[in-house]
């Protein structure tokens, strides 16, 4: 027996349920398919630094809890290794709002369980064979059963088995860099600050948690030093970690556990194949500098979202070639420009040539001391306006 649905969605972590919640809400039937036991899993000890644009998406999609539990992030403070060149973003520059927010996987987990309910989740299960078949696309799940849709979306991680099984071509780029994660307490009240301090081995981020006295590490090295330092005790970890950290929060203690994934770059080709369709992490994976990845698979969903509705609002199949056209044309600027800008910005401050020192601290001095660039900046990393 053959299930039916207008929309198949691989994938149960943040975009594929997020997806899933805008196309029933639109009046879809879809089903999102999950190996694991449970949809939203192995969100519990990851934060994630979200934009401005993303929780709107978020508050329109009828998910965002305005009595959760997130910090705003008010201002960003860029500092270049040991140099005195600064730049200080301020909210205030653009308005009253924060320029994004910094919240727990299990507080977003949270969000999307209130709407998980409303589509078909197909767990404990993965998928062999995917086959357009004249208007549908035919799924064969692991477990025997086959399902039938209009479209499928394809919203797994890095490393997509659906990537590789369609064909569809990638750009990869080792940045030979890992980046070493962990959650810290300190002495030091954040004050709804984010700082952002490039070294030579990549960039070293601290964000403001809940609560004023905890944040989020996103530490980026080459990858046989954070080997090195995953190897440090607890004690001796700290103690690298604060000479990182400098006087910005205080001691720092680290609270639970340390966690390390390498870094590299991968970006689909294309984001369409016949009758399926890309979005997320399975689409373009880049460098964390500037806490994007999740932001730009958002507002992949919200694009999916908003051109499937219309088509399907007038009875169009929402499979059709020219509306996955559509979708790719809309995000292709945003994706493609983010990975490049991420990347260069990477390369550029992990260098230690004198000529691009001498160029970033020049450019740094610039920004600092133009509010009109400034403000273009700002509201590009709040996600509601465009560089190019």
């Amino acid at each position: 027996m053959v299930r039916y649905y207008d929309v198949v969605i691989l994938g149960g972590g943040v975009n594929g349920i997020l997806a899933g919640i805008g196309l029933t809400e639109s009046g879809m039937k879809a089903a999102v398919v999950e190996q694991k036991d449970c949809v939203l899993s192995n969100l519990d000890h990851r934060v994630f630094a979200i934009s401005k644009r993303s929780k709107d998406i978020f508050d329109r999609f009828g998910v965002w809890n305005h009595n959760g539990i997130y910090c705003p992030i008010e201002d960003i403070l860029i500092f270049d290794d040991n140099s005195s060149s600064t730049v200080h973003y301020d909210h205030k520059l653009v308005g009253n709002d924060p320029m994004g927010y910094t919240i727990s996987g299990k507080e977003i987990s949270s969000m999307l369980q209130s709407k998980v309910n409303g589509f078909t989740h197909i767990t404990s299960t993965s998928y062999g064979a995917i086959e357009a078949k004249g208007g549908f696309i035919e799924t064969s799940l692991t477990n025997g059963e086959k399902i039938s849709s209009r479209l499928v979306i394809c919203a797994e991680g890095k490393g997509s088995k659906f990537l590789r099984k369609s064909h569809i071509g990638t750009l990869r780029y080792d940045y030979k860099q890992s980046c070493i994660t962990c959650n810290v307490h300190h002495k030091q009240h954040h004050r709804n600050v984010a700082i952002e301090h490039f070294f030579q081995g990549g960039p070293f981020a601290i964000l403001p948690m809940h609560g004023g006295y905890h944040s989020s590490i996103i530490w980026t090295e080459k990858t046989e030093i954070a080997q090195m330092l995953l190897q440090l005790s607890d004690d001796e970890f700290e103690t690298e970690l604060q000479k990182k950290c400098g006087e910005h929060i205080g001691c720092v203690e680290v609270i639970g556990r340390r966690s390390c994934h390498k870094i590299s770059m991968v970006l689909a080709d294309r984001q369409y194949a016949k009758r399926s369709l890309l979005l997320g992490d399975a689409l373009h994976s880049i460098h964390p500098v500037a806490g994007q990845g999740l932001n730009i698979g958002i507002r992949d969903v919200e694009a999916v979202v908003e051109i499937l509705s219309a088509y399907h609002s007038v009875g169009s199949d929402i499979g059709q070639q020219f509306i996955l056209e559509e979708i790719e044309k809309r995000r292709l600027l945003d994706n493609y420009s983010m990975a490049a800008i991420t990347t260069v910005v990477n390369s550029v401050f992990s260098s230690n040539s004198i000529m691009r020192k001498l160029a970033r601290r020049v450019a740094m001095s610039i920004v600092e001391m133009s509010p009109c660039i400034k403000e273009k900046l700002i509201t590009h990393a709040m996600g509601v306006s465009t560089i190019c």
